[in-house]
């Protein structure tokens, strides 16, 4: 039989009415749900040791009466499931008093993930799907229901993670957002009404990684090394003009058609492969001057600008499935020419195209550009994401006036 418990949660208390609510504690095999009776009360009038209200309270009687009838339905739904089964567990208990059918979420996930096919990045799909059958390898043809993820779950998947699989914290943390991602999708589909605030308390902690990003003076070497023995000198072309051009991402670079270019303007004008919106920058100078260098005569509208994907003639009707693998090849081909350049240059870390975005980001705000200027060119959601390339600025200030320690 399950352990039943009235709980007063006052960790939830309000504010407005210093009412806190009460909630029913259902623990089978060592599990707990918790079933909320819909009611808050003040804390004063609440009497743990007999699970009711005291005299006094607002319809103390009818409140009281309310709570018995309800331990009598979870009660009864208790011993009929354990009458039948000897599986039983706190969910499907919680699922019977309900009256509300349970969300299978590995057969959710995969009908989500068919119906986002043509909305999500191919890059993306292919992520979700590996970290979905990851999921299932763990679970091992077990039923996974929405409401069975929860913290116990998450540290017990996490600990599964790294310890069995050996797999980074970082890793762990990425399969945990793809199971929130599908859990917000369940919510917005009203599947289920599921509370996220158990994810911020995983017992899998990542350490702050710093960010690999040059300083003005690395960047000016970058700009001026000599690449006359340096194969495939058209991706440090590429990093260039992405630090440039505002952090674009390897992707949006490569996309980059003649069309998207207006030449009068000095302007590129493109949709984020990332986010699908619209993107617009005036180019500095610089990335003009590489922009040039690949004009040719016979060029067309629809020709890249940097012509690494030449051989795919006409992108709108590639599938995109090889469209991306192009891509992630050229992002390899990108990443070994700029560890070739780190090392010449003896930088203090291993360029990769991605730390264009970060270098772009702390010399535009340390060159004075407002924070949200430079939120809106990066294409992030949210400032907040932006906040820290400030955070590294104001570190780096902070560390300059230690010259006044005399």
């Amino acid at each position: 039989m399950a352990s039943i418990k009235i709980i007063l949660r006052k960790d939830k208390l309000s504010k407005k009415n210093g009412k806190a609510p009460l909630f029913i504690r259902i623990t089978q095999n060592r599990k707990s749900k918790f079933l909320s009776l819909g009611i808050s009360v003040e804390p004063k009038y609440w009497n743990e040791d007999k699970s009711a209200l005291r005299k006094g309270a607002e319809n103390y009687q009818e409140i009281n009466a309310y709570i018995i009838q309800k331990r009598a339905d979870i009660e009864k739904a208790s011993l009929e499931l354990n009458i039948k089964s000897s599986k039983t567990t706190s969910s499907l208990i919680k699922e019977k008093v309900k009256g509300k059918k349970r969300v299978d979420f590995i057969t959710y996930c995969e009908d989500k993930l068919e119906d986002l096919r043509g909305i999500l990045t191919y890059s993306t799909y292919e992520v979700y799907t590996m970290r979905l059958s990851k999921l299932k390898k763990y679970i091992n043809g077990e039923p996974l229901f929405i409401d069975d993820i929860d913290l116990e779950f998450l540290n017990e998947y996490g600990n599964y993670q790294i310890k069995t699989l050996h797999n980074k914290p970082y890793t762990a943390i990425n399969n945990f957002k793809f199971i929130k991602t599908m859990i917000n999708h369940a919510k917005k589909d009203n599947l289920i009404d599921h509370d996220l605030s158990f994810f911020k308390e995983s017992n899998i902690k990542l350490k702050p990684v710093p960010l690999k990003y040059l300083t003005e003076e690395q960047f000016q070497k970058v700009l001026n090394f000599d690449t006359t023995n340096l194969k495939n000198s058209i991706y440090l072309d590429l990093f260039i003009f992405s630090c440039y051009s505002g952090g674009l991402r390897i992707s949006d670079v490569l996309n980059l058609k003649w069309s998207n270019y207006l030449e009068s303007e000095g302007r590129i004008v493109t949709i984020i492969k990332k986010t699908k919106r619209k993107h617009q920058i005036k180019l500095p100078a610089r990335a003009i001057e590489l922009i040039n260098k690949y004009k040719s005569k016979d060029l067309k509208p629809e020709h890249h600008i940097f012509p690494l994907l030449k051989n795919i003639s006409n992108e709108d009707k590639v599938p995109e499935k090889i469209s991306g693998l192009k891509i992630r090849y050229e992002d390899d081909k990108a990443n070994k020419v700029l560890k070739e350049v780190s090392t010449a240059l003896k930088l203090p870390f291993k360029l990769t195209f991605h730390s264009s975005r970060h270098t772009f980001a702390t010399i535009a705000l340390k060159r004075g550009m407002r924070i949200e200027y430079v939120s809106k060119i990066l294409d992030h959601t949210h400032i907040n994401t932006t906040q820290i390339y400030a955070k590294v600025v104001n570190e780096e200030l902070d560390k300059a006036m230690d010259i006044m320690n005399f």
